[in-house]
C-alpha cells in the first residue's frame, strides 16, 4: 500500500480549551472572593483542577515577647486572583470555596484585571523591603487624615506634605498656624 502525501489527507480539527480553530481561548485575570483565611487553601484547590490562581503574599518578621517568627502573610484578605477562560470564569461560582466572582459595579460581567498588573503586584511583592498594604485610595495634600498606628494612633490633620517615604501630617492651630509631623504612609487614612 501507498503513503498518502499530506495534501491527500484528510484534516481533523481537534478543540483546544473548546475552539475548533487551533487557538486557544483567552484568559484573563478575575478577582473571587472566598472566605477569610481560607485564600491558600482555595488556591491549592483550584491548582488541583489545573486552575492558575494567585494569591498576593509577603514575608515578613512577626515580634512576640518570647520569640521572632516570619511568616507568610496575605495582602488582600478574602480575595483570590484566577487566570480564567470565559468557561472556567463561569465555572467559578458552581464550586462551593468560592463566593463570589466581583464584577464592575452595577454589572454582572467579571471585572478584568490586566495581566501587567499582575505582575506588577507580584514584582513589588518579591521585592519590597517594606510591608505593601492595599489601599482603596492614596490620601491627597490638603486632606484630611487619620493616624492609624504607632504613638500618635488617633490624632487627625491635614495632609500638607506627601514624600514617597514619609508624609507629613499637619495639625491646624487656630491663628497660630500648624503643628507637623513625619508618619509613615502606612500608618495615615484619609477620613
Amino acid at each position: 500500500m501507498e503513503a498518502r502525501s499530506d495534501a491527500l489527507r484528510p484534516h481533523f480539527v481537534t478543540p483546544v480549551n473548546g475552539t475548533d480553530d487551533r487557538e486557544a481561548l483567552p484568559k484573563n485575570w478575575v478577582a473571587t472572593l472566598v472566605q477569610i483565611r481560607n485564600e491558600k487553601a482555595v488556591s491549592k484547590r483550584l491548582s488541583e483542577l489545573q486552575i492558575e490562581s494567585y494569591v498576593p503574599t509577603q514575608w515578613e518578621y512577626h515580634q512576640w515577647s518570647d520569640r521572632r517568627k516570619k511568616i507568610e502573610r496575605v495582602v488582600i484578605p478574602m480575595i483570590v486572583f484566577v487566570h480564567a477562560d470565559k468557561k472556567t470564569e463561569r465555572q467559578l461560582i458552581t464550586y462551593p470555596f468560592i463566593n463570589k466572582v466581583l464584577s464592575y459595579p452595577g454589572q454582572r460581567t467579571p471585572a478584568i484585571i490586566p495581566d501587567d498588573q499582575i505582575e506588577r503586584l507580584k514584582f513589588k511583592l518579591n521585592h519590597a523591603n517594606s510591608a505593601v498594604e492595599m489601599r482603596d485610595k492614596i490620601p491627597q495634600v490638603g486632606e484630611m487624615v487619620c493616624i492609624t498606628r504607632g504613638p500618635l494612633r488617633g490624632l487627625e490633620g491635614e495632609l500638607c506634605y506627601f514624600n514617597p517615604e514619609r508624609p507629613m501630617v499637619a495639625i491646624r492651630i487656630e491663628h497660630l498656624g500648624y503643628a507637623c509631623v513625619n508618619v509613615s504612609k502606612r500608618d495615615i487614612a484619609p477620613q
